[in-house]
């Protein structure tokens, strides 16, 4: 007598469970266009911001897109990598500059901002080269430097920058293009920054973050990574600076500082470095304090600083990261209870 086979979940009229290779495929897929509806999302509410707020909250929404265009060049190096950089003032107020000059010697708009853009992202190269296979404190310590010295540069040379009380920018686009264009930018930028943090170069940025002497062991050419990594966040804050640049119509030294640099630090510090959404959670956190909220001369500063030492202490892992955290947790509960 032979043993009949049992019977299948077709002959019991049950649907035939699909293939795990099936089932593993609609889920990334799915997750990846999550991530882009959001992020386009993200492109028409910063659209909705700046065409329908005025006075200081409209001056308030500029500088938080241009800061989030910015901080995502910026969160390659500090929050996948883990180098804080303090150049980053430079390379906004170099392609705000840079643009402005070539306008005014009569390039177009399009041709200004590649050249402008690229010519920071050269100057971006020439630091890489310099400061790539230094670490840690140094590595900071030679991007503050650079800070300083454009800094310099921005107030000193009056024929072309306008001195401290700055200088005006010629438009080259209408203030209605320029505006669906910075909407553009942020929407593209993030998309971009969450493609690379899925890529080689972003693999290899966190093998260097974790530790990068057992990265160097295992093959990774972590100066060339952090070159890389330092030329394409020069390009993010330069093109933030040349859309700053058309948008507010004046730019002076004042805006391109140090204390710039050390804010836009703090900004992706406290809402979690290396998360896609830090860019914008640390722009909303950090202009709210300086901006929007008055209290007092220096006040707002010290205020801001205790918070960025709390959630340090806290959440080392920033804002988002204690809430993915929280999230974590409550799901835990719920699938326990």
């Amino acid at each position: 007598m032979t043993a009949s086979a049992p019977p299948t979940a077709a002959a019991k009229g049950r649907p035939r469970p699909a293939p795990p290779a099936a089932r593993g495929a609609a889920g990334p897929w799915a997750r990846h266009a999550g991530v882009f509806a959001g992020i386009a999302a993200l492109g028409v509410l910063a659209h909705w911001l700046l065409t329908n707020l005025k006075g200081e909250q409209g001056q308030v929404a500029l500088l938080a897109v241009m800061w989030t265009i910015a901080l995502t060049g910026l969160n390659l190096v500090q929050g996948l990598g883990g180098y804080p950089s303090l150049a980053h003032a430079a390379f906004y107020g170099g392609g705000a500059y840079l643009s402005a000059i070539l306008l005014e010697r009569g390039w177009s708009m399009t041709a200004a901002s590649v050249l402008a853009v690229a010519g920071t992202m050269l100057g971006g190269l020439v630091v890489a080269m310099v400061f790539s296979r230094t670490r840690g404190q140094y590595f900071a310590i030679g991007t503050l430097f650079f800070t300083a010295v454009m800094t310099l540069v921005f107030t000193n040379a009056r024929e072309w920058t306008g001195g401290p009380n700055g200088r005006p920018v010629d438009l080259g686009y209408t203030l209605d293009a320029t505006v669906r264009l910075m909407a553009i930018s942020l929407a593209v930028g993030l998309a971009v920054f969450y493609l690379l943090s899925r890529s080689r170069l972003g693999a290899r940025l966190r093998a260097i973050r974790e530790d990068e002497d057992l990265a160097e062991h295992a093959g990774v050419p972590t100066a060339r990574v952090k070159l890389v990594a330092f030329v394409l966040s020069a390009g993010f804050g330069a093109w933030a600076g040349v859309l700053f640049a058309q948008y507010n119509g004046v730019i002076a030294p004042s805006q391109f500082t140090f204390s710039q640099s050390f804010l836009m630090f703090v900004a992706l510090g406290l809402a979690g470095a290396g998360r896609l959404l830090a860019p914008v959670v640390g722009a909303a956190v950090v202009l709210s304090f300086t901006q929007l909220i008055d209290l007092g001369p220096g006040v707002s500063q010290i205020v801001l600083g205790v918070l960025f030492i709390a959630v340090t202490l806290v959440v080392p892992d920033g804002i988002l990261g204690g809430l993915a955290r929280l999230w974590r947790y409550v799901r835990a509960r719920g699938a326990a209870s």
